[in-house]
């Protein structure tokens, strides 16, 4: 019987748990975009399922700039009340994806403005302020995965704590939403921030999810950096979120 001394021992859970994230990655997943691309408009979806992306307006508001590992892409969001100049990237062709039935966003940020009143758009493919759709946003400092009726009605979902939970600026942090079909969570750093009651529905949106801002660039645009985007079409558990938060997701693949 072979021993391990300590440090190996640790060595090869480490290597362990990586091939399982690198093994799981692949488990409903979508789409995954590094924004490792030297340059052009173009993300490449690096899951091998051929969701590339492409940063719109001719990358006005978005610049390719060195990430938490490889690159990432830099948002500039612009004025909160001004219309059409936050910079975003379009995701298209995914109107036959079912996220009613499971949706998992998971992302690195890093913000360079936060604003308390203020609301940046993280991932979404709302059709309008309060749906149909999902929102990954941060809202009045809070971090949330919100769903809605649409027009004037409901909107509902998970949401942070803002004096327990408290984001900075210029720091990496793993942002996660799920939705298991009945319960939406949000994640930072691996760690459950929010929690909804169980029954809700997530409503259908738009065939595109936009990064960086709101419908396009319409409003609400993030000023700060994204990296290592991963979309799946069910709930990852607490412990996957955990795993792909503390190892880095997919840094293990690089």
């Amino acid at each position: 019987m072979s021993v391990h001394p300590p440090c190996t021992a640790a060595v090869l859970v480490v290597l362990a748990l990586a091939g399982a994230a690198v093994a799981e990655a692949g488990d409903g997943l979508v789409g995954w975009w590094r924004f490792d691309e030297a340059g052009g408009v173009t993300v490449v979806d690096a899951s091998g399922n051929g969701r590339d992306g492409v940063i719109l307006a001719d990358k006005h508001g978005v610049e390719r700039v060195a990430g938490r590992s490889g690159g990432a892409l830099a948002f500039t969001g612009g004025p909160q009340d001004a219309r059409g100049e936050a910079g975003c990237v379009a995701i298209a062709g995914l109107g036959e994806t079912d996220w009613s039935r499971g949706l998992t966003i998971e992302v690195w940020v890093r913000f360079d403005e936060l604003t308390r009143p203020s609301t940046y758009e993280i991932v979404s493919n709302t059709v309008a302020d309060r749906g149909p759709g999902f929102r990954l946003m941060l809202s009045w400092a809070s971090l949330w995965l919100r769903s809605g009726e649409g027009g004037g009605g409901r909107t509902w979902g998970a949401g942070s704590d803002p004096s327990v939970t408290a984001l900075r600026t210029g720091e990496w942090y793993h942002l996660a939403g799920t939705y298991d079909g009945s319960v939406f969570r949000v994640y930072v750093d691996g760690a459950l921030v929010g929690e909804s009651e169980p029954g809700l529905a997530l409503t259908p949106g738009e065939p595109t999810v936009w990064v960086g801002s709101y419908r396009g660039g319409f409003a609400y645009g993030l000023t700060g950096a994204v990296d290592d985007l991963r979309l799946y079409r069910e709930a990852r558990s607490p412990a996957q979120i955990v795993m792909d938060a503390k190892l880095g997701a997919g840094a293990a693949g690089r």
